[in-house]
């Protein structure tokens, strides 16, 4: 048995025989609607940490937004969420409960003079005092923004933006003996302690 796997390609009319658009001139119509559409391309993205609060003003990531450029690896959340489940009889279903955040990662290549690693260290004791205790949110919080650009019209708004309210989780480095020409990266971990905090 044979199936037509392009029903609504190349039928006859009923009426008067003649055949439609052929596959070919369809697929290219397709084609041609889905490159208007153009891309985005995944190098082209913009790194921004902000010290909205002004905890650390000297801080060298705060104070040089250039450091941001330094990002070679980063993750965009778009949202997440848990859910809970439950059977009707012998059916699944399930639904949504709330929404959900929780860390990021980025790569930063470190600078000559280590502002990668000063500035988590110091953004890190913002939050840990001497004696044990530990700060509000408010006195060690940041805002991190990461966005795609068009690289076609690289001066309008991007179009892919999430911000979120965050503070350091943990940073390390790899030191290697074998690495004699190779740049130090270092892993970033941000928690976002308010993640919804700039979608209201």
């Amino acid at each position: 048995m044979r199936y037509n796997l392009m029903p609504s390609f190349a039928q006859p009319d009923s009426n008067t025989g003649v055949s439609f658009t052929s596959p070919l001139q369809s697929l290219k119509k397709i084609y041609g609607k889905v490159k208007a559409h153009d891309v985005l391309l995944q190098c082209m993205y913009i790194v921004k940490i902000e010290d909205i609060f002004n905890n650390g003003p000297n801080i060298p990531w705060f104070k040089d937004p250039s450091l941001g450029y330094l990002v070679t690896d980063a993750n965009i959340s778009f949202g997440s969420s848990e859910a809970e489940n439950y059977h009707a009889g012998a059916l699944p279903a399930g639904y949504l409960t709330v929404k959900t955040g929780d860390d990021t990662d980025m790569t930063f290549i470190e600078t000559g003079n280590g502002d990668i690693f000063k500035s988590y260290r110091a953004c890190h004791e913002l939050a840990f005092n001497k004696d044990g205790t530990v700060n509000e949110p408010r006195k060690y919080a940041f805002k991190l923004t990461v966005a795609m650009i068009n690289h076609k019209h690289p001066d309008k708004p991007p179009p892919i933006t999430r911000s979120w309210l965050v503070a350091v989780k943990s940073g390390s480095a790899e030191p290697n003996s074998a690495g004699r020409s190779e740049i130090v990266k270092e892993q970033i971990t941000f928690q976002k302690v308010r993640p919804l905090m700039f979608e209201r």
